[in-house]
């Protein structure tokens, strides 16, 4: 397990689901209401509705979670270039629970569970807080993505740390 006290990742996090959204927040209504048309009529949207060069307005600032089902745990498919930046550490690739522990690790468990159960778009008001760094407020959508329509197998996150 990380030691938090020296290693530079949060060692306290805030959210607060946010139900109604953040429309002064263009970035994050913007990839919601992209989320909502690649949806269409279907309960949930796929991976692939989502071509990279579609997402452009929102690279940067996108990142994706996968997520297991039995036992449900997460990684770091992809931390956007903009949030690795802003947080000063990129966790591409590495699990929650290796990364993570104690009351950060439920935290980020609890908020990315509500979408994934709810098999809908969760908004979060949130603030980060680190060793040696000051704390970060952000904003943040989590959009659940579907490879076969029902099962939620993936996130995709957009955070706003400026309001944009």
């Amino acid at each position: 397990m990380p030691n938090f006290a020296t290693s530079g990742w949060p060692f306290r996090l805030y959210l607060q689901e946010a139900p109604g959204g953040f429309p002064e927040v263009p970035s994050l209504t913007g990839l919601h209401d992209f989320w909502l048309e690649k949806r269409g009529d279907r309960r949930l949207p796929a991976r692939a509705d989502f071509p990279v060069e579609e997402l452009r307005p929102w690279l940067g600032h996108v990142s994706l979670v996968d997520v297991t089902p039995a036992p449900r745990r997460f990684r770091w498919r992809l931390v956007g270039t903009g949030i690795a930046e802003q947080l000063g550490r990129d966790a591409t690739g590495r699990w929650f629970d290796d990364l993570y522990e104690g009351e950060i690790l439920d935290g980020y468990v609890r908020a990315y569970t509500k979408a994934v159960e709810r098999r809908q778009p969760v908004f979060h008001d949130g603030d980060l807080e680190f060793v040696g760094k000051d704390f970060q407020h952000f904003k943040s959508v989590h959009l659940p993505l579907s490879d076969d329509g029902t099962d939620v197998n993936m996130l995709m996150l957009g955070l706003s740390f400026d309001g944009s």
